[in-house]
């Protein structure tokens, strides 16, 4: 079980190679791909967008200096191209190709110019993949973090660019990558959500192709979300059903494939997923399934994928006592392997080990020895093909010190294996002369005693120097431990300056800010005072010009009532004198009554306009006996005008008095005049200490929008006076509805 895992692991890290392989559709690829590039004019935008095909053609054809040519020269064209979208794809490529080739200044050569154009360009698809060229290169620069926020801003632009074929491929690359960046961090909830984001993208853009990768690499997730944590059952159910979808889909389209051995890569990880979690209930599946990618993997010729499925059917082998079968499998899993151009030091560590342990369980030491011999061989090549890391040296000279142990452990352990198993065959060979030669004399038994002291003394003799060896190693590793103590103390003692540093950065900063702050509000306050000192002028305008105009209107009502009043009564008690001497004159006495009688309702006239210039009700009895006694005198036959108070106490200056009952009288004098009402209420009332007015009347009403009520005196006058009682009024009217105003203000 453990080999085939190892097998299977190995599998899910040579993917790409695996999906690279059909070499002769890559050709066909890549002449169509030459023949159209041709066939279009230079320098022409149809051009510049197939010359990126065409170079990651040839760049994984492995003409990488013709297409890196290719893409300098389409790079110097775009320059100079009015839409700069060229210019930043094709670079975007470059920085690819570089990074692939550990060009690495090259590669942030190109990626910079990409990103200069950015501001310039308006093409969301473009955007997109710049922010993904960036995010695709921090991620194998272990900047994970910094790359998933140039993942979301591409997807973000992508997103708002027309869904082509081509940005649907984009899309699926970043899941694909975001997908993979959770998955080394195991965080599985953001792994899962990628990989259904994958799903959704891969089923909406119809590709075959990419909707077996997603149904794979779900299955793989949760493949090993439950390999990591075995307790919820239904996450191995998922991963079954992901790769039997992804079966179901490489079985119905194998004419649609890029890849012809996409079939027995998905044989492979089912025959597993039944092999690992299922070992006593699929057992036949999951021969069937090795078989089966067995099969396909050979005509192919893809031998690698043959490997895990020999493994697989090994372990069944085995685990149904056919050993030398199993044998073979491990065997001819071996030979291919070998076989292979890229050889997997692990899976052949894995394969050499388990085929000595079944050697020496068959008896066979010499085989066995063999088999340990090319283990240890092939571990020294796994060990000596390792390329430092110069930005991780430190470390990485601390797991070569450890490889070197565990190397010259192996080795002590195989020669001790070696002595075994030579120990082994000679006590073999001696027992057999022994039965043998059960006659011989005592002087050969003596002898071979002699022999067993010696033996018993070289390995003691081995012994001591096995344990001399240990304890210098010892001693190198303290070294190496002091080393590495002494350049993390160094390494905290830099981090500290670091820190100290930077929260002497931040204090500035802050006491900048600050100060920043404080000149702000200092501004902010002038402003205030400022605008107050405005508004109590204005206030105090306001206040004058009202207390003028009541001062006015008091002084006109005075002038009224002594001048023209006495005027008119005079002339009444003239005329009623002369009606008494024309009484035997029935024509003049008639002329002398109308005349009277109309002198009577200039009277009344006069006195209710002295009323309304002076209401000194108001000074006497307050607002409410005012407004009682404006509404009794303005109530017709036609038209009755009444005045309700709730919860209404009037503890208002005079002068709010008087402005608040000239504003009711301007309203009531509207619907007098306008709104051709039977009824028109009066009502004010007092709430959460508010003071709220509403004048209601039944009148025809009138359309707000069609009216400017902005250029009316009456109302301007309105305004003026709430706005020096800090309220506000509401209209609401309709034709034919009647029309209510609402007045709502502090008590002041």
């Amino acid at each position: 079980m453990g080999c085939i895992h190892v097998f299977f692991k190995t599998f899910i890290i040579c993917l790409v190679f695996l999906f690279s392989c059909c070499q002769l559709y890559a050709q066909e690829q890549l002449q169509e791909l030459q023949k159209s590039y041709y066939n279009l004019p230079l320098g022409s935008k149809e051009r510049f967008l197939l010359t990126g095909k065409y170079a990651q053609a040839l760049y994984f054809a492995n003409e990488k200096a013709l297409a890196s040519q290719l893409l300098n020269d389409n790079i110097q064209l775009a320059k100079n191209y009015p839409d700069k979208q060229y210019y930043a794809y094709l670079n975007c490529i470059a920085a690819m190709n570089s990074y692939n080739d550990h060009l690495f200044e090259k590669s942030r050569f190109y990626l910079e110019h990409a990103k200069s154009v950015l501001p310039i360009i308006n093409d969301n698809s473009t955007k997109g993949y710049v922010y993904y060229c960036d995010g695709w290169i921090m991620t194998r620069q272990s900047k994970e973090d910094q790359a998933v926020s140039q993942f979301h801003k591409a997807i973000t632009f992508l997103e708002k660019a027309p869904q082509t074929d081509a940005n649907i491929a984009r899309k699926l690359a970043i899941y694909k990558e975001l997908t993979a960046i959770y998955a080394n961090q195991r965080n599985y909830d953001f792994q899962e959500k990628y990989t259904n984001l994958l799903l959704e993208t891969a089923k909406a853009g119809r590709n075959i192709n990419s909707l077996f990768d997603a149904y794979m690499q779900a299955g793989y997730l949760f493949e090993e979300e439950y390999r990591s944590d075995r307790t919820d059952p239904n996450i191995l159910k998922k991963a079954e059903e992901h790769y039997l979808e992804a079966y179901r889909i490489a079985k119905n389209n194998q004419k649609n494939l890029i890849n012809p051995t996409d079939m027995a890569y998905v044989s492979v990880n089912l025959a597993n997923l039944y092999h690992e979690f299922y070992p006593e209930n699929s057992a036949k599946k999951a021969t069937s399934f090795a078989q089966q990618a067995l099969q396909i993997a050979q005509e192919t010729g893809q031998y690698s994928l043959t490997v895990p499925a020999y493994g697989i059917l090994a372990d069944e082998a085995f685990k149904n006592g056919r050993r030398d079968q199993g044998k073979k499998y491990l065997q001819q899993a071996l030979y291919n392997l070998q076989r292979e151009p890229h050889y997997d030091y692990q899976v052949g560590l894995s394969l050499y080990s388990r085929l000595a342990e079944v050697s020496v369980e068959e008896g066979r030491y010499e085989e066995a020895f063999q088999y340990q011999k090319s283990y240890i061989k092939v571990f020294e090549e796994a060990f000596n093909s390792d390329k430092l890391d110069k930005t991780k040296q430190l470390e990485i000279k601390y797991e070569r010190e450890l490889q070197n142990q565990k190397l010259m452990r192996l080795r002590l352990e195989g020669e001790k294996k070696e002595q075994q198993i030579k120990l082994m065959k000679a006590l073999n060979d001696r027992q057999n002369q022994l039965v043998e030669n059960l006659k011989l004399n005592e002087l050969n038994r003596t002898q071979q005693l002699k022999v067993l002291q010696l033996e018993r003394d070289k390995k003691e003799k081995d012994l001591q120097l096995s344990r001399l060896e240990n304890e210098q190693r010892l001693q190198e590793l303290d070294v190496s431990k002091q080393e590495i103590a002494f350049k993390s103390r160094m390494n905290s003692i830099y981090i500290w300056l670091f820190i100290s540093c930077l929260i002497a950065v931040i204090l500035l900063f802050y006491a900048y800010w600050q100060r920043s702050n404080t000149l702000r509000q200092k501004e902010h306050l002038h402003g205030l005072e400022i605008e107050k000192n405005n508004q109590q002028h204005a206030i105090k305008n306001l206040t004058a010009m009202l207390a003028g105009e009541e001062k006015e209107r008091t002084r006109l009502a005075r002038d009224l009532h002594d001048g023209l009043g006495g005027l008119l009564s005079s002339t009444k008690l003239g005329l009623s004198s002369l009606s008494d001497k024309g009484a035997n004159q029935p024509a003049v006495k008639e002329g002398i009554t109308r005349s009277i009688e109309l002198l009577d309702d200039a009277v009344d006239e006069l006195r209710k306009l002295a009323h309304n210039l002076m209401p000194d009700l108001i000074v006497k009895y307050g607002l409410q006996e005012a407004l009682r006694d404006y509404a009794a005198r303005m109530s017709q036959p036609n038209c009755q005008v009444e005045c309700e108070f709730l919860q209404f106490e009037s503890n208002f200056s005079v002068e709010h008095q008087i402005s608040l009952y000239r504003i009711i009288q301007e309203l009531v004098n509207n619907a007098l005049k306008h709104a051709e009402a039977s009824n028109i209420i009066i009502q004010l009332s007092v709430y959460n200490e508010r003071l709220h007015i509403t004048i209601e009347d039944d009148g025809k009403g009138f359309d707000i929008e069609k009216i400017d009520l902005q250029h009316s005196a009456g109302m301007h006058n309105i305004q003026s006076r709430l706005s020096f009682l800090h309220g506000d009024m509401k209209i609401m009217s309709a034709p034919g509805e009647g029309t209510t105003i609402e007045i709502e203000m502090p008590l002041v």
